[in-house]
């Protein structure tokens, strides 16, 4: 089982295994936002529910070497290769807000098409 973890600000940052999400918890570095629908894990005192997502409570910078960088064929992959407008098989990009009226070359901006 894999747990989401969000920043602070709501960005996602990692995916980590249950039990690291659970450690977090527990140390009251994260809060769970979501729960998964599976069995829960039993400890010899306490019951407990499976994460699926986690929030941090103190924000965490991320470094810019992490930083990916954008490509076409990034956010296709990430978009599935579908149309982010009619939903059938996609091999182009578009930008949202276009280029001419500010729109950035960034991963929030662009979609498959």
């Amino acid at each position: 089982m894999r747990t989401l973890v969000l920043n602070a600000g709501y960005e996602p940052l990692a995916v980590v295994s249950f039990k690291r999400a659970l450690m977090l918890v527990l140390n009251n570095k994260a809060t769970v936002l979501e729960q998964s629908d599976a069995e829960p894990v039993h400890s010899a005192q306490q019951d407990f529910e499976l994460p699926s997502v986690i929030l941090l409570s103190r924000y965490v910078r991320i470094p810019s070497s992490r930083l990916i960088p954008v490509s076409r064929r990034g956010v296709l992959r990430r978009d599935s290769h579908r149309c982010a407008y009619c939903s059938r098989s996609a091999t182009t990009i578009d930008h949202v807000q276009p280029k001419s009226k500010g729109g950035k070359d960034t991963w929030e901006n662009l979609v498959a098409c």
